[in-house]
């Protein structure tokens, strides 16, 4: 017979087992905006914008920061969308330096 320890145990993996499925989901997320981001790079390119957009990169912070709940801090989601908002600025560069597709 398993006590309560055992059902704690039980609960713990399960639990574990949600989190790998949304880290998941997370990664699967992150690629397609970063794959949008890299659209929106292709089409600045040909209508010969800038790449920066800081108004919109404020933008999407506040938007982030007022969607959030909790319990993560407001810190927190800043932290990780200004990584993520760096790194789809890493990936439109990367991408404007290449020769344009004909």
């Amino acid at each position: 017979m398993c006590g309560l320890s055992c059902w704690r145990q039980r609960m713990i993996e399960r639990w574990r087992e949600d989190i790998d499925h949304l880290d998941r989901v997370l990664v699967r997320l992150l690629n397609l905006r970063a794959r949008l981001a890299l659209r929106i790079a292709r089409s600045k390119r040909a209508a010969g914008l800038p790449l920066r957009a800081p108004a919109r990169e404020r933008a999407v912070l506040r938007d982030v920061v007022d969607a959030n709940p909790g319990p993560l801090a407001e810190s927190a989601v800043l932290a990780v969308f200004r990584l993520i908002i760096r790194e789809s600025r890493r990936l439109e560069e990367r991408f404007s330096a290449r020769p344009p597709d004909r």
